[in-house]
This record gives C-alpha cells, structure tokens and sequence, in this order.
C-alpha cells in the first residue's frame, strides 16, 4: 500500500473511534438523565402508606 491509503486507512479509524466515544458519551448521559427523571416522578407519587410512614417518622 502507498503512504497516501495508509494515511487515509488511520484517519478513518480515528475518526470511527471518536465517534464511537461520541456516541457512548451520549447514550450514557441521556440515560442518566432518563434515570433522574424517573426517579424524580416516582419519589413525587409515593403511595398513602409511605406518606404516613414517613410522617411518622419525623414526629
């Protein structure tokens, strides 16, 4: 192979990599957000029996 296709063949796996870091960065984040919120509703919709439980506790 000349030096011109092996200088094309590592920028394109440079740049596949970063990609994929891109990517995963990403997922990961919307995930964690996704996690947040989700657990956000279901901490403001406790059921009757742990509202009083905890009531209870804080007298």
């Amino acid at each position: 192979m000349e030096q011109v296709e092996w200088t094309g063949l590592v920028i394109a796996a440079v740049l596949a990599a970063l990609c994929f870091g891109v990517a995963r960065f990403a997922v990961r984040h919307f995930a964690r957000r996704r996690a947040a919120k989700e657990q956000a509703v279901s901490q403001a919709s406790q059921s009757r029996q742990v509202r009083r439980a905890n009531e209870r506790k804080k007298k």
